[in-house]
């Protein structure tokens, strides 16, 4: 059996790569942090993942779709109204969107962690 989002999130955040104290938590679609205005729908499950404190430009996203959904539509909704600068001192260096599945793996990110 696949791993859910919610799981796979937990497991994502404690990869000790990551060097700051992080959470996971389930979302609904909607809107959602470091998309401004734009909502994020047409999933059936998701997560975030990401710092329990707001100053690393740091968030992350699993998304369950639903079967037979189109997956390069839902990618392309999240790049292109993803927001790098969606926290007021600080911004990502980058943006990472992954299908596997029926699962779109979503991240932005500075390109280290090093604090």
């Amino acid at each position: 059996a696949s791993a859910d989002a919610y799981s796979i999130a937990e497991k994502l955040i404690t990869n000790e790569k990551i060097l700051f104290m992080g959470g996971a938590m389930e979302i609904e679609p909607g809107l959602l942090s470091g998309f401004d205005n734009y909502e994020v729908t047409g999933f059936d499950k998701g997560a975030m993942f990401g710092p329990m404190m707001g100053s690393i430009p740091f968030i992350g996203y699993i998304f369950e779709l639903p079967e037979g959904a189109d997956a390069d539509a839902f990618v392309t909704g999240l790049k292109d109204n993803a927001n790098p600068r969606w926290q007021i001192c600080v911004v990502a260096d980058e943006t990472i969107v992954e299908v596997n599945g029926n699962k779109v793996f979503f991240l932005m990110s500075p390109m280290t962690l090093e604090q």
